[in-house]
């Protein structure tokens, strides 16, 4: 469809202050332990010195408008722009120091509805949520890279992470949860989209969201900061009473720019080590009473970077994981949590790209200043430091609050556990796949590679760390042939509706924990590296390096095709993933 009378660009003045800033920024390759963080401009003040919790502070953290369903229903559009912007760099070499120096640097990057915060979307199952996509981008700039597929940066889709809705075109013109476009057959400049997604009746509770996902293009548009958060609310399945608890929700992002302060392309994407932010503000106020509990819902949507966050002085417990409440118990989240990585805890706090995590803080009844941090990571293929990306303060009149019971938090049919029994009532089919970036030369490659494949990323493309590599999936079995998405030898798994699989997504060549994601279909964790764990739901798995993850799933209520993939937005870009098709 397209789009009439189109805005090609949507500009706003930068502030007198704004000063343009020559950066030279780090490749992935070259970064250490030092980041640069972004913060927007329209924060009313940025910390420079030292803190005094004598002073009355305010609360910095930058929230979402919220969209809640009437009659059932939430209808909007959903306009993809450019937008200038003046936002804050951090200067300082220690991402682990609080507060940070920074200085204003101009921006230009694709956004939703002409903001970093695109809305919360609040809906209950049995709600329907349509969405006009307007692109209004201009057309794509030609010749970004030797890769074609990837020369269509400002073409798009639309994918609702984590929602168990219908994937296909569900009627002429009017597409569910429908992310198998081809980089020519997506939304492209000028063009209009219409989805409508159904949520079941029976759909559990919990924070799902929404971002862009065609491939060749995803990663630089959510590096941009093209997302929004979805939560599905059931208040028969309430465990804690909103209106007594303040609820964030809190994206965890690291925004990613060229020297321009732009991220035009897709290299682009991978240009720097931005710090975390929240919510596009980097080291935020967050205000709290002593004694007081609130609900946190934290969404990485960063698109490479682990989260590991520990909140000093605060008791923090997450009730669910990826949307998906744990078994009415809560798992601690602190210094000594994120620093296990034992087996059994796989992958403990730890928040992959894709992942969520929604946690109950009670605030220390001291006053005073404490700090959210992110701590580093296991398995990372370079050094990573920790980094505070918050200042929490604790201010006010005391409040005896009490922690909702774990026993309170629902349990949904959906999310039951899937048994052996049921497992082999369904087919008991088990499938072994692989996540992998390989040389172009190698024996799991068919050889020679065809002619006319765009496989690999040639030297002086855009990321020479890139160069001769091909990033794949498929069959683990001993001399099956890999090959990446983009490419026709690329096999498509097929499953029956209403059918019942184990799979086990293999890491054998290492590198990095392949964040793995399937669409429309949640999992039901089992085992880590062949080893059983406490079970667990969700919908994001970090497969550990040279190690492997095993989880079942059922294949309920939708037919279509779908993907898996690696959700390090790069990997899937270059084509790390799959089609599966239910039939």
């Amino acid at each position: 469809m397209k789009l009439k009378d189109m805005t090609p660009y949507v500009s706003q003045n930068f502030p007198d202050q704004a000063v343009a800033h020559e950066i030279n920024y780090p490749s992935r390759r070259d970064m250490l332990s030092w980041a640069t963080a972004l913060t927007t401009g329209s924060v009313a003040s940025l910390l420079t010195g030292c803190s005094d919790s004598s002073q009355s502070a305010v609360d910095t953290l930058v929230e979402a408008p919220v969209l809640t369903a009437v009659n059932n229903q939430i209808s909007m559009d959903l306009s993809l722009e450019y937008v200038k912007q003046s936002m804050r760099v951090v200067q300082t070499v220690d991402a682990n120091v609080y507060p940070a120096q920074a200085a204003f640097v101009n921006t230009s990057l694709r956004r939703y509805n002409g903001t970093f915060m695109a809305p919360t979307l609040r809906l209950h199952p049995g709600d329907t949520l349509k969405i006009q996509l307007i692109n209004r981008l201009p057309a794509s700039p030609s010749g970004q890279s030797a890769l074609t597929y990837l020369n269509n940066q400002n073409a798009t889709n639309l994918h609702f992470h984590g929602l168990h809705v219908d994937p296909r075109e569900i009627r002429p013109g009017v597409f569910g949860d429908f992310v198998v476009d081809t980089p020519l057959a997506g939304v492209m400049p000028g063009e209009v989209r219409q989805h409508e997604v159904a949520i079941p009746a029976n759909h559990s509770s919990g924070v799902f969201w929404y971002h862009p996902h065609l491939h060749g293009s995803s990663g630089g548009q959510v590096a941009s900061g093209m997302f929004g958060a979805i939560l599905i609310d059931d208040p028969a399945h309430r465990f804690f009473d909103p209106t007594k608890i303040r609820e964030r929700v809190i994206f965890v992002h690291k925004l990613n720019l060229n020297s321009q302060g732009k991220t035009d392309s897709f290299y682009d994407s991978l240009a720097t080590a931005s710090a975390f932010m929240l919510n596009g503000v980097h080291q935020p106020t967050m205000l709290m009473r002593p004694g007081e509990v609130q609900v946190w819902h934290f969404i990485n949507s960063a698109t490479f970077f682990p989260f590991n966050p520990v909140l000093d002085g605060h008791t923090m417990q997450a009730f669910a994981r990826d949307g998906d409440p744990f078994n009415q118990v809560f798992r601690d989240v602190n210094a000594s949590t994120a620093g296990d990585f034992s087996i059994a805890n796989w992958p403990s706090g730890m928040l992959y790209p894709g992942n969520r995590m929604s946690v109950l803080v009670k605030a220390s009844d001291t006053p005073g200043d404490y700090l959210l941090r992110s701590m580093k990571a296991p398995q990372a293929p370079f050094p990573e430091t920790e980094e505070v990306v918050a200042r929490i303060r604790v201010e006010g009149a005391p409040v005896s609050m009490d922690m909702p019971a774990a026993t309170t938090l629902p349990k949904f049919a959906e999310l039951a556990p899937i048994t052996d029994a049921e497992l082999a009532g369904g087919g008991g089919r088990t499938r072994n796949l692989v996540l992998a970036v390989l040389d172009k030369s190698n024996a799991r490659l068919p050889q020679p590679i065809p002619p006319n494949e765009e496989w690999f990323v040639p030297a002086g493309d855009g990321a020479d760390f890139f160069a001769d590599l091909v990033f794949v999936s498929g069959d683990n079995a001993a001399g099956s042939v890999l090959a990446p998405f983009q490419s026709p030898l690329a096999t498509a798994q097929t499953v029956a509706l209403n059918d019942v699989e184990e799979w086990t997504i293999h890491n054998p060549f290492g590198g990095y924990p392949h964040p793995f994601h399937i669409h429309v279909n949640d999992s039901y964790v089992v085992k880590v590296n062949g080893q059983a764990v406490t079970p667990y739901w969700a919908d994001t798995l970090p497969v550990p390096v040279l190690g492997s993850i095993t989880f079942r799933m059922r294949f309920a209520d939708f037919k279509g095709k779908l993907v898996w993939h690696c959700h390090a937005l790069d990997h899937e870009d270059l084509g790390m993933m799959q089609l599966v098709e239910i039939v």
